[in-house]
C-alpha cells in the first residue's frame, strides 16, 4: 500500500526514510511548508505533493506527522479527501480518536508512536530498526497496521485509547525527564570544578552502568547508593548543600528510591528515612 506522510518535520522524514529503506512503497510528502516538503521527498526519494488532495488521491495510508496541537486542525482540512483510506498520527499522548466524524465515511484511524527519541531528520531514522510501536484504533486493519512494522522486525505494542497519556508520561520520565536529572547533575559538577565535558562524559559512564543493570536485574535488584543501605546521615547531608530547587527534585525522586529500597529490603525499619523526605525531622 501506499503510504503518505502529510507533516515533514523530523518523525515524518525520519519514518518516511526508514520505511523506504525497508522496501515500502512511500508516495511522498505533503506539507504547509512547501521547503520542508520539498527537502523531505528528495531525502527520502518520494515525491513533493502541492496540496492534501493530491497526497490522498495517491495513497492508501495518510500518516498526519505534524505537531501535536495541529493533528486536529489539519486533519480537519484533509478528512474531505480520506474516505476509504487508513489515516494515523504519531503522538504518542493522544489516541485515534482525535480523528473526528469518522463513522460514515469508511475511514480506518490510528495512533502510531515510535518509542524513540527522535531529534535528528537526517539521523534519527537509523535507531527506528530498534524501536517498539505502540499502535492503538480501529479493529478492521489494526492486524495490517501491526504487520507492516513486525515485518520490517519491529517490537508492537497494542494500547488502549484511554492509557495513551498515562503511557506518554511514562515515556517522558524516562526520557526527556531524566535529561532535567542529568541536567541537575551537570550543574552540581559544575559547581565542584568539573569541565562541562568531563560533567558530560562521566556522568554518562555513570548512568549507563546503572541503566545496563536495570536492563538486566530490574530496578530493585539493581537499586544502590545510600538510600539503598538506609544510611540517612548521607542523604541529610545531601539535601543539606543542595539549592532548593534541586532539593525538591532530589526529594520526589528520593521517595521514589525509598520505596523501592523497602521492596528489596522488606525486613529493614525505614521510618527514619521516610520521616526525613517528608520533612518530619529534616
Amino acid at each position: 500500500m501506499q503510504i503518505g506522510f502529510i507533516g515533514a518535520g523530523k518523525v515524518g522524514v525520519s519514518l518516511g526514510r526508514y520505511f523506504k529503506e525497508k522496501g515500502r512503497d512511500v508516495a511522498g510528502y505533503y506539507s504547509l511548508t512547501e521547503e520542508s516538503a520539498k527537502w523531505a521527498a528528495n531525502f527520502t526519494d518520494t515525491t513533493y505533493y502541492k496540496n492534501l488532495q493530491q497526497i490522498a488521491n495517491d495513497c492508501d495510508i495518510l500518516i498526519f506527522t505534524v505537531p501535536d496541537d495541529r493533528i486536529a486542525d489539519v486533519w480537519q482540512e484533509a478528512k474531505p479527501f480520506a474516505n476509504g483510506k487508513i489515516v494515523a498520527h504519531c503522538s504518542g499522548l493522544h489516541s485515534s480518536k482525535i480523528f473526528s466524524d469518522i463513522g460514515a465515511a469508511d475511514i480506518s484511524a490510528y495512533s502510531i508512536h515510535p518509542l524513540c527519541a527522535i531529534s535528528s531528520k537526517e539521523h534519527s531514522y537509523k535507531l527506528l530498526s530498534d524501536a517498539l510501536f505502540t499502535i492503538e484504533g480501529d479493529p478492521a486493519h489494526i492486524t495490517t497496521i501491526q504487520q507492516l512494522f513486525e515485518e520490517m522486525g519491529n517490537r508492537t505494542c497494542m494500547i488502549s485509547a484511554e492509557d495513551k497519556a498515562k503511557y506518554h508520561a511514562a515515556a517522558s520520565l524516562a526520557s526527556n525527564h531524566m535529561t532535567a536529572v542529568f541536567y541537575m547533575a551537570e550543574k552540581l559538577f559544575l559547581e565542584c570544578g568539573f569541565s562541562e565535558k568531563q560533567a558530560e562524559t562521566e556522568l554518562y559512564r555513570l548512568a549507563r552502568g546503572n541503566l545496563e543493570n536495570i536492563h538486566s536485574q530490574g530496578c530493585i535488584a539493581s537499586l544502590t547508593g545510600p538510600i539503598e543501605r538506609g544510611d540517612t546521615a548521607t542523604v541529610k547531608k545531601h539535601l543539606e548543600c543542595l539549592p532548593k530547587d534541586i532539593r525538591a527534585a532530589y526529594i520526589e525522586n528520593a521517595k521514589q528510591l525509598a520505596e523501592i529500597a523497602e521492596k528489596k529490603h522488606p525486613q529493614r525499619e525505614n521510618t527514619v528515612m521516610r520521616k526525613m523526605l517528608e520533612g518530619k525531622n529534616s
